[in-house]
């Protein structure tokens, strides 16, 4: 029995470590109490009964024993963590109406699957000092019932996971479909709110003859991530939307769980493609990597051989921008002479545009969100520095009398009269070139999704091309990444106009 004991301990100490492990990913410092209680509370049973022969001690500890097996065990080790990355991924390489498992780091994963293994040693030892206690091997009939009845619901819960886990379709209620538009509409990205919220609208006045209703719920997000969780959240809950079409990935990254988790369609316009899930989510704009490549092409092709980066640290987005050009501008012989970051709280520029000067760039590559942009490129403009360029930036700029002349990369239009539609519609109103064709497409995605009469999230999963205002878009197998082809646009009496357009 001593042996059974030792053993017994052993894996419910090795076990309560991997659910510590796991549990600092959700619940960060106090998963560390949460620890403490699995590691202490068993020993000092454990320690009891030895000394004391105490059937409470020992019942305490086999108490113990199942919260672990059942609780973190078989409930989050192997029904929420090794069931969906095993079978899940099976599933989903066989059918498209189950979603490719959504995975977290490295460490939660893998700590999940060790707590579930833990949990088997911990379930058998404790069986075993069971036996030891009654003095006697239980009957082997009484063993093959046992392993009969664990094997049984192991089938069990593999046959329930997979029914369960499948996209089913069911029509919308009273033929009404309910789409929620994500995007802030004041601060920084107001221009980029405003004109994603517009080319919805505008997507919704233009359908004819669709099966279902399609209303629009409104959610302004505002500035802050964390206010944002909240008011998705209440869309999806509350008012219970089918859908949603989002733009901005600070917001995507907050919308991309709450999707998952409400089995819902979201197709973002953002470009931090790690959104994009091929499950529930779906990224429609230019990749970083697909802008790098456009960008240094076009700087090859007026000659530029050294550029000098100024960018901000906020929102991803730009980072995001800024790696990938640097990463292409080092495949394609294009120096980085001068790379400076700034936080938002920056206001004076002088210092780091003076180093930048120091290394002589044929171009200057700028990138930030307001209201640093602009104040970047005015100090720039009074250092006398006007060869600029950037990705996307330029065009969403309050004051784009400041970017006269500065090329940059952005979304395509097939058709430019897109965009001046939406100017005669709106005089006086400034509008995000890239936000415009995609948020249209991106509405008329999840349309074109329900009339189809199937379960939409399946069938994005299953899109791999179609025609929108931007061109051709095409998507992999398996991917949450719709990619399209930038084109070169430049700054011109205050406005974007494309490059040989």
């Amino acid at each position: 029995m001593h042996r059974y004991a030792r053993l017994s301990l052993l894996s419910v100490l090795l076990t309560a470590v991997m659910i510590t492990v796991n549990h600092l990913y959700s619940l960060g410092p106090k998963a560390l109490g949460l620890g403490a209680v699995l590691l202490l509370v068993p020993a000092v049973l454990l320690r009891w009964f030895r000394d004391t022969k105490s059937p409470v001690a020992f019942v305490g500890y086999l108490v113990m024993n199942l919260w672990i097996v059942v609780g973190f065990g078989l409930l989050k080790g192997f029904w929420g963590i090794t069931l969906p990355l095993f079978l899940g991924t099976l599933l989903a390489a066989l059918s498209t109406t189950f979603p490719k498992p959504t995975l977290g780091v490295y460490g939660f994963e893998a700590s999940g699957i060790l707590m579930f293994y833990g949990s088997l040693f911990i379930a058998y030892y404790a069986y075993k000092l069971i036996q030891a206690r009654r003095a006697g091997p239980a009957p082997t009939r009484g063993e093959l019932r046992l392993a009969l009845s664990a094997a049984f619901a192991f089938l069990l819960a593999i046959g329930a996971y997979a029914w369960l886990d499948q996209d089913r379709w069911s029509a919308p209620a009273n033929n009404i479909v309910r789409i929620g538009v994500i995007v802030p509409r004041s601060g920084a990205f107001a221009i980029l709110g405003n004109s994603f919220l517009k080319a919805v609208q505008v997507a919704q006045e233009d359908l004819r003859g669709t099966r279902y209703q399609y209303r629009l719920v409104m959610v302004d997000v505002g500035t802050d991530p964390r206010a944002a969780r909240e008011a998705i959240r209440h869309a999806i809950q509350d008012e219970r939307v089918d859908a949603i079409v989002g733009g901005i990935s600070l917001f995507g990254q907050v919308t991309r769980p709450l999707a998952t988790a409400a089995r819902i369609p979201h197709t973002c316009v953002c470009s931090v493609t790690s959104i994009g899930d091929g499950a529930y989510n779906f990224t429609n704009i230019p990749t970083p990597d697909a802008e790098a490549i456009r960008w240094v092409q076009e700087a090859r092709r007026r000659g530029i051989t050294s550029v000098a980066i100024l960018s901000g640290l906020y929102p991803p987005s730009v980072q995001g921008h800024v790696r990938a050009v640097k990463a292409e501008a080092a495949r394609e012989g294009v120096r980085i002479v001068s790379d400076q970051t700034f936080d938002t709280v920056t206001t004076d520029f002088r210092a780091m545009i003076a180093r930048a000067q120091a290394s002589h760039p044929d171009v200057y590559y700028v990138e930030a969100a307001e209201p640093s942009l602009d104040s970047l490129a005015l100090q720039l403009s009074r250092a006398g520095i006007h060869n600029l360029a950037s990705v996307v930036a330029p065009s969403v700029s309050s004051r784009p009398e400041l970017f006269e002349g500065v090329w940059y990369t952005d979304s395509d239009l097939r058709d430019f009269g897109f965009k001046t539609r939406f100017e005669k519609k709106y005089p006086g109103t400034q509008f995000a070139t890239h936000m415009m064709p995609y948020a249209y497409d991106d509405f008329n995605l999840i349309v074109q999704a329900f009339e189809q009469g199937q379960n939409p999230a399946v069938f994005l999963r299953n899109l791999t091309r179609y025609e929108g205002m931007a061109g051709p878009v095409t998507k992999a197998p398996g991917s949450g990444t719709f990619q399209s082809v930038p084109a070169v646009w430049v700054i011109k009496n205050g406005k974007p106009a494309l490059v040989g357009g």
